[in-house]
């Protein structure tokens, strides 16, 4: 915001601006305005337009309002309401904020890039992290099982962006793979290494090696047939394996406990 006792750009200047290009305001245009009033819930903004703008005290990045705004102040507001008919407008900063960070964040190329959030609260389905004031979405099936339960808010939590939605301003990540890239040059074909058991399936055992989980397929653990895995090994049990199979943009690993026997 610009402080100024005197309007740089008037409100009658901008009102006449409008009317002589008979632009009609819609519901996310940016304009110009400046403050009219300052109340206890909400801040009145001139735009220009035939009846004053409110911008609530939510809708202001700081809620101190009477540390950020004077009368005659100019800045610029983001409509996030507007009826014709009602003759009503509402407008906000941090959604003008937010508006700029998410162009800001689409420039940013995400091929290979790690970022680190702030875990703010779980929600159904996974887990939203805040990165430079933007919500993040990491689904369930994307974090590793100890950021599904042991996290606490402010936690930091790296992240590789999936999916930027930009019609719904919706961003989806993954930590999972965001751990298996920062780990990648530790995890090689060929590798010998000890996993420890998180589940027992039909088809095989999840383990967890280096913080990523892997699959020891029931083809790869003895060299014969094993009628119950159950009976062979459990949660928590400790296996040496070799790791046969990395997929890092996928999340994929798999491992074999029988070609360190053989």
């Amino acid at each position: 915001m610009n402080k100024s006792s005197t309007p740089i750009f008037g409100a009658n200047k901008i009102a006449s601006l409008l009317s002589k290009y008979n632009y009609k305001v819609k519901t996310g245009d940016i304009l110009a305005g400046t403050i009219v009033g300052i109340e206890r819930t909400q801040t009145l903004v001139n735009l220009g337009l035939q009846h004053t703008a409110f911008l609530a005290n939510n809708e202001i990045v700081n809620t101190n309002i009477t540390n950020l705004f004077t009368i005659n102040e100019i800045g610029e507001f983001l409509i996030i309401f507007h009826n014709n008919n009602t003759d009503k407008t509402v407008i906000s900063i941090r959604g003008l904020i937010n508006l700029r960070l998410w162009e800001r964040f689409k420039q940013l190329d995400f091929k290979n890039l790690i970022l680190f959030a702030k875990f703010e609260k779980t929600v159904w389905g996974g887990k939203l992290v805040n990165f430079d004031d933007l919500k993040i979405f990491i689904p369930s099936s994307h974090l590793p099982k100890y950021y599904r339960r042991k996290v606490s808010k402010g936690n930091i939590l790296p992240i590789k962006i999936l999916e930027v939605k930009d019609k719904r301003y919706e961003i989806v990540a993954s930590s999972r793979l965001a751990i298996l890239k920062k780990q990648s040059p530790c995890l090689y074909v060929g590798l010998n290494q000890i996993g420890c058991v998180l589940s027992v399936k039909p088809f095989g055992i999840f383990l967890n090696v280096y913080g990523i989980k892997c699959l020891l397929h029931i083809s790869e653990i003895f060299n014969k047939k094993i009628d119950n895995i159950n009976s062979v090994y459990k949660k928590g049990d400790r296996i040496k394996v070799k790791i046969i199979y990395v997929n890092s943009s996928q999340g994929k690993i798999a491992v074999s406990a029988r070609q360190i026997l053989d």
